[in-house]
């Protein structure tokens, strides 16, 4: 990413790293900007903040600020999902053995609940499988297929999986099992054989949406299978309440796997958020007391933190099937076991990922870094590999490969910085492989133990050269410059609007410059480890919180006139509503490093 043009950019330590503050740089239209705040009755900035993300007029607005079911995408878009609606209702009619294989994260398992849910509701007989991460690996494998086979399985649907699983699908349908595929990954031609392959982004497609998740395509399969099971496009009210308590599951896994929150992604994690509150599904309930949710706003950070780790770690650290009994079982004391069981397996991963955080970070080279990171150890945890690269990338600010060693084989996953295709970067890694693909941001390798030191030095040789260094400073872009004034009550509702807040729907972050400490700085928090601050500007206050910050209160006495880079929230206290700053980035106004 690089500074934009004309735009003021200031730099400020945080943490250790150097980021530039960017302000936009193209001027908006006031008369257009006054027009649109007139017609949703907003704050002005909130219009330029709109205007900013190419909602330029009243209606698109609205529809955005106000996320409706009816304005989902038709799910008989989606390439191929007539052929594949025929042949599932097919198989549920005979009562053919029908298996659901998902893979084994959120988006997977999700997926794979809803689907399994709906066809049991019709009378199928359909059961599901999802892989051992660590002793199967991702996706559709030979030995699963022929396991499936033998087992008498007669159709398999895979979920957020099989796009790339082209001979244990020719091997399914040589032996007479039928292979419906259901994915939304990257992908090469050829395609797998199968009988059906419903993908958003296959050749030709139609289908508004590129950047729908797993769980999204097995819910618009769900969909259009209701309306199949009901001969025509009303579903009776069974399928209906069904489908909305799968919103709870489509927003989880659509926040989750972090696919752009606009357009049709916006709309499921919008009515998901809302849903998984009100849902009945035991397994959401459970889930959400385990997290300690119950009692608490469920917004996107809830999802993504609290909710989506625990769905997460029955994969990571065990199997990924208990995630999925959870999410399908009517027993309460059963959900709530499993519930109770995943935080067990959710705090054990987090104590695994911090010692193997700190073991990664040890190898990175303190004197000068290259421009890729590529880590391993026989000591890692394939479960959390991903996680490890994540914060790695978040510590040095370059893409992260994570490897874990087991006997020969080393199985690693990565992560990127904007503006480096992982996907390409593995591409170009491909005769070192056994397996490998991903997305421009994430991807995961399969490799031979004596193959690591040639895939890291060419990793990082063709991140040499498709990098420069400004690729390497981790850029803030902010909004606005803005008066603390501004950040009232009134513009903090406006906001509030615009959630729930993530990829390509960023929550909206604003520079306030010479800014005052009003009073001595607070560390707050049980271990004192956050920093409080009251700030004052032209006569008005400003309650703000830093999160990590709290060493940092002896380097900002009273009366300091800072720079910060903040974001305004609604915070709910004592039947009291008012506005939290939430300081991303802070910064001394005369430009002096803090000390």
């Amino acid at each position: 990413m690089t500074t934009l043009a004309n735009a003021p950019v200031f730099t400020a330590p945080n943490r250790g790293l150097k980021r530039c503050w960017v302000l936009p740089a193209a001027l908006l239209d006031q008369l257009q900007v006054q027009a649109l705040s007139r017609g949703l009755g907003s704050p002005p900035l909130v219009a330029e903040i709109l205007l900013r993300r190419g909602l330029g007029n009243s209606a698109d607005a609205a529809a955005f600020l106000q996320p409706k079911l009816n304005s989902l995408p038709d799910p008989a878009l989606l390439p191929n999902m007539a052929a594949a609606v025929d042949r599932i209702a097919q198989a549920a009619l005979r009562r053919e053995k029908i298996v659901i294989f998902g893979d084994y994260d959120v988006d997977g398992t999700t997926g794979t609940a809803m689907l399994w849910r709906l066809l049991k509701a019709a009378g199928a007989d359909v059961h599901f499988r999802v892989p051992h991460r660590t002793q199967e690996g991702y996706g559709l494998q030979t030995p699963a297929v022929v396991e499936l086979v033998d087992g008498g399985a007669q159709l398999i649907i895979t979920v957020d999986c099989g796009i790339t699983a082209n001979q244990p699908v020719a091997l399914a349908q040589s032996r007479g099992v039928d292979v419906i595929v259901t994915d939304h990954h990257e992908f090469h031609e050829p395609l797998p054989p199968a009988r059906a392959i419903v993908h958003p982004n296959l050749p030709g497609s139609l289908y508004p949406n590129k950047h729908l998740c797993g769980a999204g395509v097995a819910f618009k399969l769900c969909w259009q299978l209701a309306r199949s099971f009901c001969g025509g496009p009303r579903v009776s009210q069974l399928y209906r309440d069904m489908l909305v308590e799968f919103c709870a599951l489509v927003g989880l896994a659509t926040i989750a796997d972090v696919v752009p929150l606009s357009g049709e992604n916006r709309v499921l994690a919008h009515l998901g958020l809302r849903q998984l509150r009100r849902s009945t599904i035991v397994g959401i309930q459970a889930l959400v007391d385990a997290a300690g949710c119950r009692e608490k706003i469920i917004d996107c950070t809830a999802a993504g933190f609290a909710l989506s780790p625990r769905l997460n770690a029955a994969g990571r650290m065990g199997h990924a099937r208990l995630a999925v009994e959870m999410l399908i079982t009517d027993s309460p004391p059963r959900a709530a076991e499993i519930a109770g069981y995943l935080e067990k397996q959710n705090r054990e991963r987090q104590g695994v990922e911090r010692k193997i955080f700190a073991a990664a970070k040890a190898q990175v080279p303190a004197d000068q870094l290259p421009a890729a990171l590529v880590v391993s150890g026989k000591e890692f945890h394939a479960g959390v590999v991903g996680i490890v690269a994540s914060r790695l990338v978040d510590a040095f600010h370059r893409p992260a490969f994570v490897l874990a060693v087991e006997n020969d084989l080393a199985v690693g996953s990565g992560r990127s910085i904007v503006g480096f295709a992982l996907h390409e970067a593995i591409e170009h890694c491909r005769d070192l492989l056994i397996t490998g693909g991903g997305h421009a941001m994430a991807g995961g390798v399969k490799l031979k133990a004596d193959k690591m030191e040639e895939f890291s030095a060419r990793l990082r040789a063709y991140a040499a050269e498709h990098l420069v260094a400004d690729d390497f400073i981790p850029r803030l872009h902010v909004e606005a410059q803005v008066r603390l004034a501004q950040l009232d009550i009134h513009m903090a509702k406006h906001l509030a609007l615009m959630e729930p807040f993530g990829n390509a729907n960023t929550r909206p972050q604003f520079l306030v410059r010479e800014a005052h400490i009003a009073g001595p700085p607070r560390r707050v928090g049980a271990t004192g480890n956050h920093l409080q601050l009251t700030l004052q500007q032209d006569g008005a206050m400003g309650r703000a919180i830093a999160f990590g910050l709290g060493p940092w209160a002896a380097q900002l006495p009273n009366r300091q006139v800072v720079d910060l880079i903040v974001d305004a929230r609604l915070s709910h206290y004592n039947g009291n509503t008012g506005v939290d700053l939430h300081i991303v980035d802070i910064a001394r106004s005369d430009g002096r490093s803090f000390t």
